[in-house]
């Protein structure tokens, strides 16, 4: 190779290199102060959603992807073409396709994958751990908006607020406004949530509700909500994308109105009402698909506390300490749920407390423990089996009654000793003070009778007369 041939191959990559510095050094200088920066709120054009976590919504092109929302905040249509956006300060990675405009008021949604160039496809993804600065542009390098991104949890967006600040939702809307509306209205857009059909209740962390079986089961309510019946056989539930894992067996009719409750195990179980996987209680989607395995409707669970549900109720998702499986999702039905589980009308009460027992009931051990007295005030037996007693109000399933049947007017000591025994004679695993409040509470999670545990003298009892008043006595009575 000759000289002169050397130096002109070092001036171009010199030249290159002062190129990319110049593009470094624009890049750079567009986030100061000047022409080449715009102040917060002073452009219509913002970043106003953002996903970097998705597995359940794919777009147009059945790709799941992240992506980034541009929101024109204006009265007039907006041309972008050759504006930027970009996850890295070094670099424009991503140029507007040139034609591409943003309605008044309207969005442009950015699909975020390496795999994919051209069109609305920007060729990189976004942290799902956040902290990378998103960069909008204009084509002169003008940074028009940016945000440093969030934490990214699985199937949730990170939505604009009106105040300017980010948050997470678990209603992704992108192309839509940032709220319950613009998620449905997103979903009847792509195809799903249009049907009359529809997810309707989940459970994802069942404790207290059992299938038909007798197990604990999370659960997934399906809805026709349309005035004529419908056939489901064939049609699909899953919690993963593009899995179908539970199939409607052949046969099954929703009527006007109706419900299918599909029961999760998570043991493996299978058949027409049971689902071989069980469902994350931190939160994820659950699909409904068309026998093709279209998706008809989806919901993104929020972390659901144990034996919560999430509800659609008049026509949004609510978290509910009142699920209702099989039944509409409203207060009244709730009653008519308990009602059917032979719930409704029990007069099962806390009749007798002794806190303070050291001289007088003793237990086959011979020892003198603290004792709950329960007393079946009503006219029919009363099944007690998966019912509860705690003395903590942030855990009421404490301590589980087990194979315990009362007759009319009759009573049951269970000793409050912390011994743990649920067959023969009954110890609870803890014990009681002043100042408790002691809880029964049914299997279906409704508390049946509480009472606060106050001071009383050694061996007395606080006891519930015949008019329901409590009163300290000096002689208990135990069983009677």
């Amino acid at each position: 190779m000759t000289v002169s041939r050397k130096k002109y191959i070092l001036i171009l990559a010199a030249a290159a290199a002062a190129f990319a510095l110049f593009l470094l050094l624009a890049l750079v200088m567009s986030r100061g102060a000047g022409s080449d920066s715009v102040s917060a709120g002073e452009h219509p054009l913002r970043i106003s959603e953002y996903m970097s976590n998705n597995t359940a919504y794919p777009n147009a092109d059945g790709i799941l992807c992240d992506w980034v929302e541009i929101e024109n905040t204006s009265d007039r249509d907006f041309n972008v073409s050759g504006y930027r956006l970009t996850d890295d300060i070094t670099q424009a990675r991503y140029a507007f396709p040139i034609g591409t405009v943003i309605p008044a008021h309207g969005y442009v949604v950015v699909y975020c994958t390496p795999e994919k160039t051209g069109g609305m496809y920007a060729p990189f993804s976004l942290k799902k751990q956040g902290g990378e600065t998103l960069l909008l542009m204009n084509s002169a390098n003008t940074v028009l908006d940016e945000t440093e991104t969030l934490r990214g949890r699985r199937n949730c967006s990170i939505i604009r607020l009106p105040n300017g600040n980010f948050t997470v939702s678990v209603t992704p809307s992108p192309g839509f406004a940032n709220t319950a509306e613009g998620h449905a209205a997103f979903l009847e857009a792509s195809g799903q949530g249009s049907s009359s059909l529809r997810i309707s209740e989940v459970m994802s962390a069942a404790k207290l509700y059992t299938a038909p079986n007798g197990t604990s089961c999370d659960w997934i309510e399906v809805e026709n909500a349309s005035g004529q019946s419908a056939d489901i056989s064939g049609m699909h539930l899953s919690d993963k994308e593009g899995e179908l894992r539970y199939t409607f067996p052949e046969g099954t009719v929703l009527t006007p109105g109706g419900f299918a409750v599909v029961w999760c195990s998570g043991d493996g179980t299978e058949g027409p009402e049971f689902a071989a996987f069980r469902l994350g209680r931190l939160g994820e989607s659950v699909i409904l698909s068309d026998v093709q395995g279209s998706a008809l409707d989806r919901v993104q669970l929020p972390y659901l506390a144990d034996d919560t549900a999430y509800a659609r109720q008049s026509g949004e998702w609510v978290v509910t300490a009142n699920p209702t499986p099989g039944f509409e999702n409203s207060q009244a039905c709730y009653t008519a749920w308990v009602a059917s589980k032979g719930l409704g009308d029990l007069h099962v009460e806390i009749s007798e407390l002794c806190p303070r027992n050291s001289g007088g009931l003793r237990d086959a051990d011979g020892e003198a423990h603290d004792w709950i007295e329960l007393h079946n005030a009503g006219f029919a037996p009363v099944s007690l089996d998966g019912w509860y007693l705690s003395d903590s109000p942030d855990k009421l399933a404490r301590w589980r009654i087990q194979g315990v049947t009362l007759e009319p007017g009759e009573y049951l000591v269970i000793f409050a000793s912390g011994k743990d025994r649920r067959e023969g004679e009954l110890h609870t695993d803890f014990s009681i003070s002043a100042g408790e409040t002691v809880t029964l509470m049914t299997s279906v999670g409704t508390v049946a009778d509480r009472v606060e545990c106050p001071l009383v003298e050694p061996d007395h009892a606080w006891v519930r007369d015949a008019q329901g008043v409590w009163t300290e006595v000096a002689l208990p009575t135990p069983g009677r």
